[in-house]
């Protein structure tokens, strides 16, 4: 299934002439090494009893990794996380760096550090040289991402947002850098669909469930049939005037019409609140209760997430300016397991971790 070799070095991916900001940073163990430590880790959480969590949507900084990875280690321990995937942010601009994107090479020391633990992700489209929209030089962030997946090296390529909106602490700071609308059928929208469809490799977009963003959405998914695409946050409708038509229909349909469609479950906590407007509970999937919504499933949720359980995934969205690593990875693993806890046993194995072994992967789970 993979098209592509480890014969490309690192070494080769950053011409002298963009002046990186790191060194290329080479994974010291080949796919077949990284993947039997991979199910080890996993085999022994189900011999354990305990169905495993890989998590396909995260990011991690460098100063959050040095301040707080050794003490997610015995969090995901003790949560049932075989796997964090994490993408990688814009490395620091450093003295004679050249123009253009910086490209990350430390989430590749953490994979070293810890094989079994982390995936390496590419670097996630969430910079302005992305979010812009620009491309078609060599120090382009989009130019860079297809040099790199092509190196192969990469297992799965990270998050792109195409639509976001602000974050909680955004709104509150005033902020407008991340309100980001980016056509999804446009020349990078284009570029990155035909490069997971070439490569094979899976890739996650943020992509607020907007009425008018639907039908470009499904015409790039029916162009590009084996591009593998994980819709992040699930039931996440924070502007629901906007967001009408996304319901348990919809998301039938879209499952339906388009078998390269995913979805990961990095959805809203029960009565979470979005700052931005003040809506309280933007989480969709989850009942009312007297006092709001409650950690249960909506019956037409659970219906879906048992019928089409081979298409969901774990999300655990760890991002820079959040609280501490660990305590909000406890949080968020701690909204999946409620996701989980009421499906099917086969439903929770597949979106626990057997989705995202073939992904990564491009094999079933051996059962």
């Amino acid at each position: 299934m993979r098209r592509f070799v480890f014969a490309l070095s690192l070494a080769i991916l950053v011409p002298a002439a963009m002046a990186a900001a790191e060194q290329p940073v080479p994974i010291k163990f080949d796919r077949a090494t990284l993947e039997h430590k991979w199910k080890a880790r996993i085999d022994g959480f189900l011999a354990k009893g305990v169905v495993p969590m890989i998590d396909l949507e995260s990011s991690l900084k460098r100063s959050e990794g040095q301040r707080y990875l050794k003490a997610v280690l015995p969090v995901m321990d003790r949560l049932g996380i075989a796997q964090i995937a994490f993408d990688g942010y814009q490395a620091p601009k450093s003295p004679g760096a050249g123009k253009g994107y910086r490209w990350s090479y430390y989430v590749n020391t953490v994979v070293n550090a810890y094989p079994g633990r982390f995936i390496l992700a590419t670097n996630g489209g969430t910079n302005p040289n992305w979010t812009q929209g620009k491309g078609g030089r060599r120090q382009d962030f989009i130019d860079q991402t297809e040099r790199q997946v092509r190196s192969g090296v990469y297992p799965i390529m990270g998050e792109y947002e195409f639509r976001h909106y602000m974050s909680n602490a955004q709104c509150r700071e005033h902020r407008t850098d991340r309100d980001v609308t980016l056509p999804i059928d446009g020349p990078n929208g284009q570029r990155l669909f035909r490069l997971s469809a070439e490569s094979g490799l899976a890739f996650v977009i943020h992509y607020e469930p907007e009425d008018a963003l639907l039908p470009a959405l499904e015409k790039m998914l029916t162009a590009y049939p084996k591009a593998k695409v994980i819709w992040a946050h699930f039931g996440a409708v924070r502007k629901p005037q906007l967001s009408k038509e996304f319901g348990p229909e919809l998301v039938r349909h879209l499952l339906t019409a388009h078998p390269n469609l995913y979805f990961d479950l990095a959805t809203g906590l029960p009565n979470q609140v979005y700052a931005c407007n003040g809506l309280k509970g933007y989480g969709v999937i989850w009942q009312q209760g007297p006092k709001g919504q409650v950690a249960k499933l909506k019956p037409a949720y659970k219906a879906i997430l048992s019928e089409f359980s081979t298409r969901f995934v774990v999300g655990l969205d760890c991002g820079a300016g959040r609280v501490a690593l660990p305590t909000y990875i406890t949080k968020m693993a701690g909204n999946v397991r409620a996701i989980m806890r009421d499906l099917p046993t086969e439903a929770q194995h597949n979106i626990g971790y057997r989705n995202a072994w073939k992904l990564l992967t491009g094999r079933a789970w051996p059962q």
